[in-house]
């Protein structure tokens, strides 16, 4: 009885070790920080990688209704750069909702820091990771 109180023990505290692992390994969605781990999408109002921040891992058809983290300003149409922190997947950027409008190609891990690319600055309306079978090629 006695071993297998301490094997129960011992089993308990590598599952416990292992889940705290895996929790730093990976990304989290709209948690207010730009994280590499997991390949997350961050996406801030200011040109300069600053102001608000929306940070998602998963492609987005459009942004209404969706806010900065923290605060109540809607990100639709008011992105001034865009972080690409999935290294293995490029994202592409649209002006319209549901992946439509003027594009814009960010390989792994670029950074585009001037939205103005698109001739009006925070024109930004959806994106989708490009391993995503429902995104436009």
């Amino acid at each position: 009885m006695r071993n297998f109180k301490r094997t129960a023990a011992i089993l308990a505290a590598a599952g416990a070790l292992l889940a705290g692992a895996a929790g730093t390994a990976s990304a989290g969605s709209y948690n207010g920080s730009c994280e590499s781990a997991g390949g997350e999408i961050c996406l801030y109002r200011n040109a300069n990688f600053g102001g608000g921040l929306y940070d998602t891992v998963y492609s987005k058809t459009n942004y209404s209704g969706s806010t900065y983290y923290g605060t109540s300003v809607l990100i639709d149409n008011t992105i001034s750069s865009v972080k690409n922190r999935d290294y293995v997947n490029a994202i592409d950027v649209y002006t319209g909702q549901n992946y439509t409008g003027a594009r814009t190609h960010a390989d792994p891990g670029l950074d585009l820091w001037d939205m103005a690319v698109f001739g009006d600055d925070n024109a930004v309306s959806s994106h989708c990771f490009e391993n995503n079978a429902y995104c436009p090629g």
